[in-house]
């Protein structure tokens, strides 16, 4: 460089745009640290991709077994299914192939795609000479054009929004708002570091280096990966929402009369009684209007006159076309020589818990009955008030009540009744009031434990979360979940909660309670959050 009054000869002229490219270089020049950094988040997603595939195989699995068992209760959505995989499989074949050729340009292979694919799969990133490459990328997604309207980023962004388009009309209707929201944004305008609204294609592929642009192609598989997994796994959970759902079997017995004489024959009529306990039933019997508790309409009539007494009535169940009638009748004896054995909140004894029961008999007064119980596995019944008890049952064996009565200083049989044992309901596990879904971060956060609740359970029970596992669909690497031994989120949990981004997803799963009966697994071993 000469001074003002001194012309730069030709050769410092030379030095001078030697300075200026090198300087140019330096600046372009992305560091070791940074290529290895690519190098690992992009086999890493190459890893975590193939493992949740594996994931969305087994909600095809799932579905294909209920079209095995109801075709034509189904089959309609099951349909839908195989089109939302097709539709996928394509998509992620064109992103693969886009890959390959990207490969096979700045690398410069003769053998094309073919040779770009078993490099990547040998070698993984790792592998390809021109990290760093941006001009070729470029040239290769943009094209000749001012906004990239030439390249093969304007062909992925038709691929990836006709791809979107389909799934919206395969999708459950009540889950398209949902799976809106959850795509990949390609409409909206970006704002580079100048202030330059750039588009899409622009702004994801100029100027950026092979490795960024094979790591972003990664993230698009695994946006797709995704919603194609909420979609399906919404058409197989829509089949029955709007059926009448039964959660609880019962086996019953009708008998021809409750009420046999000596000698004469009792007969009965033994089948399997489903309900549903979250349905709100209501019935109309003999002039009155009841409504059911946990899915059962309780029927109470006065004993009055003694005979046999006959009823009829109609319950109605709340289904997809409003309320359906259901027509029922029963009759029953009123007799004064009789002993009634009831639980005093359901029809069953739970193992663990003090079972109410009350024992009462019209002919004789409550403090002169003789309860005796058997079965249970050394079940225990105790009184505490005139004519109330507890029962107590250790293990699943039936339980008979019989009932005697001091008469005259004479023990005599008044009755007797079988009772089934059952183990006290999974209890569910929540996060503050939710068991699943879109969540925010900060109140995710906010929670910080686990809870559980026993839904439709009567008896003042309490479990304690003993322990879960928590993993991430983050997009990047597949991480080993992390366990907690509690109910609360452990350190490692928070720390990686924070740096979830929108649409990464939560698994919370292997989850423990425990409560009078021991541990268990709730009834709701897996939760899937949604980070909104």
């Amino acid at each position: 460089m000469g001074a003002t009054n001194c012309p730069e000869t030709p050769r410092q002229r030379m030095i001078s745009m030697m300075y200026l490219v090198y300087t140019a270089l330096l600046a372009l020049n992305v560091s070791v640290e940074i290529l290895n950094a690519f190098v690992t988040v992009g086999d890493s997603m190459e890893t975590t991709n193939k493992l949740f595939a594996t994931k969305i195989d087994n909600s095809y699995s799932n579905f294909e077994k209920a079209y095995s068992l109801n075709p034509e209760k189904v089959g309609a959505n099951w349909e839908k299914a195989k089109e939302v995989r097709k539709e996928t499989a394509a998509i992620i074949d064109y992103i693969d192939n886009l890959k390959y050729e990207l490969v096979a340009t700045v690398e410069g292979f003769k053998g094309g795609k073919a040779e770009a694919k078993k490099l990547l799969e040998q070698k993984g990133f790792d592998g390809i000479e021109a990290k760093d490459n941006y001009t070729e990328p470029t040239q290769f997604f943009i094209g000749g054009s001012e906004d990239g309207s030439k390249g093969r980023a304007a062909q992925l962004r038709k691929k990836i929004e006709d791809y979107q388009a389909k799934m919206l009309t395969l999708a459950d209707p009540r889950f398209v708002d949902k799976l809106k929201a959850m795509q990949i944004d390609t409409k909206s305008l970006h704002e580079n570091n100048s202030g330059q609204k750039l588009n899409w294609q622009l702004y994801n592929f100029y100027n950026t280096i092979t490795l960024a642009d094979l790591v972003l192609l990664n993230k698009f598989k695994s946006e797709i990966q995704n919603a194609e997994f909420d979609v399906v796994n919404n058409l197989l959970s829509s089949v029955s929402a709007d059926d009448y759902k039964f959660d609880n079997v019962q086996a019953k017995v009708v008998p021809k009369s409750t009420y046999v004489t000596q000698g004469d024959a009792y007969e009965a009529e033994v089948f399997v009684s489903a309900y549903d306990s979250k349905t709100q039933l209501r019935a109309d019997v003999r002039g009155a209007s009841l409504l059911g508790e946990a899915g059962i309409i309780k029927l109470k009539f006065p004993a009055g006159a003694i005979g046999l007494q006959k009823y009829t009535g109609t319950v109605y169940v709340k289904g997809e076309k409003g309320e359906e009638p259901y027509v029922f009748e029963g009759e029953y004896m009123v007799a004064a020589p009789s002993v009634t054995i009831s639980p005093t909140n359901m029809n069953v004894i739970y193992i663990g818990v003090d079972n109410p029961i009350s024992i009462s008999s019209p002919a004789v007064a409550a403090d002169n009955l003789i309860p005796t119980i058997t079965g249970g596995g050394g079940a225990t019944i105790k009184k505490v008030s005139s004519g109330n008890y507890i029962v107590n049952a250790k293990t699943q064996q039936k339980i008979e009540i019989s009932v005697s009565a001091n008469i005259g200083g004479k023990q005599m049989r008044q009755g007797a009744m079988t009772f089934r044992v059952k183990q006290i309901p999974k209890p569910k596990a929540m996060v503050g009031a939710s068991d699943g879904g879109r969540i925010a971060k900060e109140v995710l956060l906010a929670q910080g434990r686990l809870r559980v609740t026993m839904e439709g359970f009567d008896f003042p029970v309490t479990y304690n979360v003993t322990g879960f596992t928590m993993s991430f669909n983050t997009g990047g690497d597949g991480q080993a979940p992390l366990i907690s031994r509690g109910a609360g989120f452990t350190p490692e949990m928070v720390a990686q909660i924070k740096r979830l981004r929108r649409g990464n997803k939560v698994y919370i799963e292997e989850i423990r309670a425990k409560g009078p009966d021991g541990e268990k697994s709730v009834s709701n071993p897996q939760m899937i959050f949604t980070i909104q």
